[in-house]
């Protein structure tokens, strides 16, 4: 188990981020700073009674205003989490990725806007598990945050042991935190 190649740590040394070491329930992390942002990758247990299961997940603190909240995963995925309160399906007028997609928001407009961008179509299009949100809950499961804060968070089933994944995460992450605070400025 030792020689294992930590991925946190390698994937910290690729993209040029943190490595933080875990401790007590919390995993190893990997913290990238984007901007004014910080990403921050690791895996986190999921309690359901007595059983439970590990998720990769990803987390950005976003600012953002009017409230505005999304949720996109695979049709189809068993859901781990409650559904976001007063959101819609949303259909954005890509015929493909609406098949593929279940999309939910409180803001037409804005999810719209979001995803028109196709290179975020194509890197949602090529995770093979996505759940993909505007979270007002501390990393997905935890406290709730206080008033107005929010975190643009992902989590799959697992552990993402795939640097190539990972890196494709960033990338997504990257795009999503650029265009919504595009979106945000706008308003």
């Amino acid at each position: 188990m030792k020689n294992q190649i930590n991925i946190w740590q390698e994937f910290a040394k690729e993209a040029g981020g943190t490595f933080k070491e875990g401790y007590s329930w919390r995993s190893d992390s990997t913290e990238i700073e984007y901007k004014n942002w910080k990403i921050i990758f690791d895996n986190f247990t999921v309690w359901s009674g007595k059983y439970s299961s590990k998720t990769t997940r990803v987390i950005a603190p976003v600012a953002l205003s009017n409230n505005f909240k999304f949720e996109i995963y695979r049709e189809g995925f068993i859901r781990k989490i409650e559904k976001i309160f007063g959101a819609q399906d949303v259909e954005i007028g890509y015929p493909e990725f609406d098949k593929a997609f279940t999309i939910k928001s409180n803001n037409e407009f804005k999810i719209k806007t979001l995803l028109r961008n196709k290179e975020i179509r194509n890197l949602i299009e090529s995770q093979n598990e996505i759940n993909l949100q505007i979270s007002d809950q501390k990393g997905i499961w935890e406290e709730k945050l206080p008033e107005n804060e929010y975190e643009l968070a992902y989590f799959m089933d697992g552990e993402i042991r795939s640097l190539d994944t990972l890196k494709s995460l960033l990338h997504l992450f990257k795009l999503l935190l650029d265009q919504l605070h595009q979106i945000n400025s706008n308003n």
